[in-house]
């Protein structure tokens, strides 16, 4: 027997873990130390930095679309 409600599909570890402990484990796999005192503002750039990757993910594009071969601001 699982613990998921109806057809619901289980959740993905990092949907699981506290985002303070999913960013020091990342931290620490990488070799870098990030200070208590940091660790909000950290929190804070991921959690809008999420929001930016949501909102780009969320943006369909049709298969019609051509590719941008050169930026061009």
């Amino acid at each position: 027997m699982t613990d998921n409600q109806g057809d619901a599909p289980p959740k993905s570890a990092p949907d699981t873990i506290p985002d303070a402990a999913l960013v020091a484990a990342t931290a620490r796999e990488v070799g870098l130390t990030i200070a208590d005192v940091c660790m909000p503002g950290v929190l804070a750039n991921r959690a809008l930095l999420r929001r930016y990757a949501d909102l780009v993910h969320g943006f369909a594009l049709p298969d019609t679309c051509e590719p941008a071969f050169e930026y061009r601001p």
